[in-house]
């Protein structure tokens, strides 16, 4: 009895997208719950605040303690409309969107209420579980963003050298 099982290939494009659109539910959940919480950004490498509120500081600031500000989330959401196109828009889409992952990654390492909230003395059920999505969710843009431009660039080099191969 021979099952061949087809080759499956990972779609790292699918997997960059669905995965932008993952982090920006949990961005939304996030400012949400940081805005009912009044949860403004406060990070490692800037300890002083704004002093305005979570609203406030998601719209025009620096985000709030469970988000992105609001114009980086605009950025992800033009990124993944181009990411979804083919050839070179396509590929800006894709190195945009892993750029993003990189920078959302880097902003839940600052934020000091990433600490704070896995910490189990000060745990917070849901603020912990957007925390900890929006992390995993970022590391996995990097991930499937790296994995699709590596793929672009093996496909874009095979094509050049079968026209060099052609070529008299």
């Amino acid at each position: 009895m021979n099952t061949s099982r087809p080759k499956t290939k990972l779609n790292a494009k699918t997997g960059l997208i669905v995965t932008s659109i993952l982090s920006l539910v949990n961005a939304g959940v996030g400012t949400v719950i940081a805005v009912k919480e009044n949860l403004p950004s406060v990070t490692l490498v800037f300890t002083t605040t704004t002093g305005k509120p979570a609203l406030e500081d998601f719209l025009t600031g620096n985000g709030t303690a469970l988000s992105p500000p609001l114009y980086l989330c605009i950025i992800a959401l033009l990124l993944i409309l181009l990411a979804l196109q083919s050839k070179r828009p396509g590929m800006v889409g894709v190195v945009g969107l892993t750029i993003l992952g990189v920078i959302f990654l880097l902003g839940e390492f600052a934020e000091t209420s990433t600490y704070r909230v896995l910490n189990p003395v000060t745990f917070h059920l849901s603020v912990a579980l957007v925390t900890l999505a929006a992390i995993v969710l970022a590391l996995l843009m990097i991930v499937f963003g790296g994995v699709e431009i590596v793929q672009r660039r093996q496909a874009h080099r095979q094509g050049a050298s079968g026209r060099d191969k052609q070529s008299p």
